[in-house]
């Protein structure tokens, strides 16, 4: 089933190629049919590179399918005709956890996002800090961002808790917390006060997307 609201935005726009959309996540399994005839490519850091597998491929080709899935294929993205950059920023471990993203790493990320272009970098990751404060290299890479007009958006947290994470917690910067189907908090959403002056809600339960291998889940 669509999000409520999602056609009638695509009766206005389904995106546009001039629109540079940069994803921090996992590695994206471009093979998928979803991806046939977006305008995707994927960019790697040196450093991050790792096991292509596991729970990082998961959850980076599921978040560029729910943006980037063609509206002929089984998964229709919100924004289909922006180009796509993907820049893996997670390790897999051979138990299939995720190696966490460190700040600086974070920061490395979102400076290649700029020179590659983008107009919004999402950024599926957060790091706890009780301040909310990011660390100088991070603070840098936010600012630039917001200097230049380029949205981040970054998640807001899934630890059901009032702890803030940075980038989200970051004030220029967009934070999305998870709703469920009638709009309400997910209990394992970070949903705290600190993100409600710059930050939405966004349906975060049961949504449909791609699956590495050419399935959905």
């Amino acid at each position: 089933d669509c999000v409520h609201g999602l056609p009638q935005l695509w009766e206005l726009t389904r995106g546009d190629p001039r629109i540079c959309i940069a994803i921090l996540d996992g590695p994206a399994d471009l093979r998928h049919g979803c991806f046939e005839g977006a305008l995707v490519r994927q960019v790697d850091m040196p450093g991050i590179a790792g096991r292509v597998a596991g729970a990082g491929l998961r959850h980076g080709t599921h978040m560029a399918s729910l943006i980037f899935g063609q509206h002929h294929t089984t998964v229709r993205g919100v924004a289909p005709k922006c180009r796509g950059v993907i820049i893996p920023i997670y390790r897999t471990r051979d138990d299939d956890t995720l190696v966490p993203c460190s700040q600086l790493d974070l920061a490395r990320a979102i400076s290649m996002a700029v020179a590659v272009s983008a107009n919004v970098i999402n950024i599926s990751a957060g790091v706890y800090d009780e301040t909310g404060q990011p660390e100088p290299p991070l603070a840098r890479a936010i600012r630039m961002c917001a200097d230049q007009g380029i949205l981040i958006v970054a998640a807001a947290g899934n630890e059901g808790c009032a702890c803030p994470h940075v980038p989200a917690a970051s004030p220029t910067v967009l934070a999305v917390g998870a709703a469920d189907g009638a709009g309400n908090p997910l209990g394992v959403s970070n949903w705290s006060e600190l993100y409600r002056g710059h930050g939405v809600l966004a349906p975060g339960h049961a949504l449909a997307g791609a699956a590495p291998g050419g399935q959905t889940q």
